[in-house]
């Protein structure tokens, strides 16, 4: 009897080893990226939170980083808060996930309220229909955003627990390996990364939960 419980304890543990080895990828797996419209990126796995240069203090899902690059050259941003567990921001919203920036103009490098509301306005051409990959964005017409307050702008993913990179995301430029450039790669091409654009729908984007995020 003694060997039998123990016959079938060796093959619960080998069983969970199996499981655990065809389960599917984590966030922090190998980074795929592809292109599936015009200025719309998917990545699954490589999520990490990491410092945003330029912003001492603030993190974000590393993954967004040519996105805020893009966007610092473009429209002069100034990030005041990305990755956050703060409970000033919503539990459900896309700060604890790494995947939300708050936005001010950056005044030291010339930018401006008017670089801020062009940015908001090519984010969310109407009220409460941003495009993609933006999920929600936060500004004139949203309580405690603004011209003059700060832009929110939340990122399209798929599910994922609070503090935790989610496994895809949507981004405006394919994120760059680990490596660096792509061979033939510029430091500013709009691809990002070299990825081969392929054709297909982007996956439905969630109404934001929980109310407005900061």
């Amino acid at each position: 009897m003694l060997d039998g419980m123990i016959r079938k304890a060796y093959i619960g543990v080998a069983t969970l080893a199996v499981l655990a080895a065809i389960a599917p990828a984590s966030a922090g797996a190998r980074m795929q990226s592809v292109e599936i419209g015009d200025k719309v990126c998917q990545t699954t796995g490589g999520g990490k939170f990491v410092d945003i240069p330029g912003f001492p203090g603030e993190k974000i899902d590393r993954r967004l980083l040519q996105d805020i690059k893009f966007l610092r050259r473009k429209y002069k941003i100034f990030i005041t808060d990305g990755y956050s567990t703060d409970p000033v921001h919503s539990a459900n919203g896309e700060h604890p996930r790494g995947l939300a920036l708050d936005i001010v103009p950056n005044f030291a490098a010339g930018g401006s309220w008017s670089d801020i509301d062009r940015l908001a306005a090519w984010a969310e051409p109407r009220q409460n229909q941003p495009r993609s990959p933006f999920r929600w964005v936060g500004y004139d017409g949203d309580s405690g955003h603004g011209h003059g307050h700060h832009l929110h702008l939340s990122y399209s993913h798929s599910d994922t627990g609070f503090g935790k990179p989610a496994d895809t995301i949507y981004s405006v430029k394919c994120p760059k390996p680990r490596g660096g450039k792509e061979p033939g790669q510029g430091e500013d091409d709009d691809n990002g990364g070299g990825v081969t654009p392929r054709a297909f729908e982007l996956a439905p984007i969630h109404p934001e939960s929980g109310g407005a995020d900061g």
